[in-house]
């Protein structure tokens, strides 16, 4: 469990999510695997900065060899590794 980086500025947002995960969320905190609804939600966000930023990097890598990464390779990549896709088109 992460606890909510204090040394940075903070900004009200609101989301919208399906009410069962909602609920899982409020769960995991109460039981104490999380500070609060934002810090699960921060920590989730800050996971998925750091998977696109590797993405990024690893395709500038590819172009810089002249291949392009395309949603056939990202999809092989997902079957090999057990992940499913995430809904974003092209990743």
């Amino acid at each position: 469990m992460r606890e909510m980086r204090r040394d940075v500025p903070k900004e009200r947002v609101t989301v919208t999510m399906p009410a069962d995960e909602a609920a899982a969320v409020r769960r995991v905190v109460d039981a104490g695997g999380a500070e609060s609804v934002s810090a699960y939600v921060a920590e989730a966000v800050r996971g998925r900065l750091a998977r696109d930023r590797a993405l990024a990097a690893l395709t500038e890598l590819y172009a810089e060899r002249g291949v392009r990464l395309g949603p056939e390779h990202h999809a092989w990549a997902r079957e090999v590794l057990g992940v499913a896709a995430r809904g974003r088109a092209g990743s």
